[in-house]
């Protein structure tokens, strides 16, 4: 018998913690969506992307239907009073003329708008609404379920049977949502033609998981870890239930491999490993594929703290119904020290703090220019900080020059704490990289020499651990112009001679020529404007240096 059920999710909504969540999500859904209609989608916040850049405000109303239909199927479920509103905005998203975002709809060769492209947001829409359609059946108005039929048809099943599309040629998020959201589509909706395209969702999966390193380390940031797998365990998950064939994919060693990486990606409070386009914070987090990755492969990952709240950026609350009364044991610490050797990311967990740092090469998915950077956590506060992803824009995917220009920031190495030598930065592309030259207990030094566009005979960074804190000792030679050491911080420093405060952390250098601090605002992946302070030590007409940095708590 096949798990979501209406029954079954009928069954865990007048549990104890079944119906608190319903009720948290009707106060919700009273608060924001009640008294409001339904809000049209218009072509003049639509071309803001191909205009000026911004993704923000026409997807900021896409996404709001979402969540409209994230709550009511469950509140449809908990209450059939609300079927008649979940049909309502089942009607508009059909109606809608395409599923797919500004920033993937537009063809610049032909200066037209792909309103039939397939894209990540089309592929869960799709998923979404077949899903629905299985759940609650004959509870919905025929009219409905043939306008849900006519959609699936129109839009996915008759474009995938008829073309090939970029996804298929991709490893990342990409070939797992796409390929779910489709598999999805037709298990729920059309299993007479599943067959057709298996190879098809079956290959997009493989292709995934073939771009997670062997260690089970995303490159791509956690929160693209829990986009991506999260579709690939939902995906399976269903297939699994439905079908009743366990496809040995679930037993490959990089899938065990990649869900211990992410339980040990906690860093407790809430925060996660931050690098590259990972998100810090669970608020862009909570997806409810998490309880499903539990449950397939008996994780323990827990990213919301065991709150149930609502999830505004995934239609996924089905699941979190069904497995309201699992119980999941923080797995925060389970190990105090992980290396990860191809990508070069070591994470310490000490019992005093937290520190990341990475080395790797400037051509990794969802690129940062950020050799060498590192982190430093205690309680959940960010002391040296990764800024994680900044706001999507037309230039945050607009090519090099876009993407790591200052203005975009936190993609340029001027937002990490790493060197900047001979008054430049790092540059993108794999033969800007670092080498690890030896790594021992509490201890790893990287050559960073090959991470910038000037030769150096030599530019070395040794961390070492202590009880107390981290020491960053840095040693130069060849340099023609000199060098500044920068560390980043959300909180605002404060210096006294050749002591820097930043909280309760003491910053303390070995040699001190001039220190400055910088300010930059910049747009944060929710696009709320941010600040971060870089605190320069600028060592000016010099060719050698050797430079110790202690940050202690």
């Amino acid at each position: 018998m096949f798990l979501y059920t209406y029954e079954n999710l009928k069954k865990a909504s007048k549990t104890k913690k079944g119906k608190e969540y319903c009720k948290q999500l009707e106060k919700y859904y009273e608060e924001n969506f009640k008294n409001n209609p339904i809000k049209a989608l218009t072509f003049s916040k639509f071309k803001l992307f191909h205009l000026t850049g911004n993704r923000t405000e026409y997807q900021n109303e896409y996404y709001d239907r979402r969540i409209r239909l994230n709550v009511l199927q469950v509140l449809s479920v908990y209450n059939n009073a609300y079927l008649e509103e979940l049909e309502d905005v089942i009607f508009a998203i059909c109606d809608e003329i395409t599923w797919v975002i500004p920033a993937h709809c537009y063809d610049y060769e032909t200066n037209t708008y792909k309103y039939r492209e397939i894209d990540l947001n089309a592929a869960e829409t799709a998923m979404y609404l077949a899903e629905i359609d299985y759940v609650f059946k004959d509870k919905l108005s025929p009219e409905i379920r043939n306008r849900i039929k006519y959609s699936l048809q129109e839009r996915i099943v008759n474009q995938y049977e008829n073309r090939t599309f970029k996804f298929e040629t991709m490893g990342n998020n990409w070939a797992s949502v796409c390929s779910c959201g489709i598999g999805l589509t037709y298990l729920y909706a059309f299993p007479e033609r599943f067959n057709l395209v298996k190879d098809r969702i079956f290959g997009g999966m493989e292709r995934y998981l073939g771009k997670l390193d062997k260690d089970g380390y995303c490159s791509e940031g956690f929160a693209y870890w829990i986009y991506g797998f999260g579709f690939f365990t939902l995906f399976y998950d269903v297939y699994y239930q439905l079908t009743g064939e366990k496809p040995l994919i679930l037993d490959n060693e990089v899938v065990k491999n990649s869900v211990k990486y992410a339980e040990n990606s906690i860093l407790g409070d809430g925060v996660y490993i931050p690098i590259s386009d990972g998100a810090l914070s669970s608020s862009s987090l909570e997806d409810d594929a998490v309880p499903v990755i539990n449950n397939l492969f008996n994780a323990n990952i827990q990213i919301n703290d065991g709150k149930l709240g609502v999830v505004k950026n995934k239609a996924l609350s089905l699941r979190r119904l069904y497995f309201i009364n699992q119980k999941v044991k923080p797995c925060i610490n389970t190990k105090k020290s992980l290396f990860f050797e191809k990508s070069q990311v070591l994470v310490e967990k000490t019992s005093n703090y937290i520190f990341i740092v990475k080395g790797g090469n400037n051509a990794e998915m969802h690129n940062h220019n950020d050799i060498g950077s590192f982190s430093i956590f205690k309680n959940g506060v960010q002391y040296i900080v990764d800024p994680g992803s900044g706001e999507y824009t037309k230039g945050y995917f607009g090519g090099e020059k876009e993407r790591y220009s200052i203005e975009t920031f936190v993609c340029n190495s001027l937002a990490h704490s790493v060197p900047i030598v001979d008054g430049l930065t790092q540059k993108y592309g794999k033969d800007y990289f670092a080498s690890v030259l030896n790594r021992t207990k509490n201890n790893i030094c990287y050559d960073l020499s090959s991470a910038y566009p000037n030769k150096v005979n030599k530019l070395t960074v040794n961390y070492t651990l202590n009880e107390n804190g981290v020491t960053a000792s840095y040693e130069a030679k060849g340099l023609q112009k000199g060098i500044t050491f920068r560390f980043i911080s959300f909180i605002k420093p404060k210096i006294s001679g050749n002591k820097v405060l930043i909280g309760d952390m003491l910053v303390l250098a070995s040699e001190v020529q001039n220190i400055n601090v910088m300010r930059y605002e910049f747009s944060n992946h929710q696009a709320v404007k941010t600040t971060a302070y870089a605190i320069d030590y600028v060592f000016e007409n010099i060719s050698d240096i050797n430079a110790k940095f202690d940050f202690n708590f």
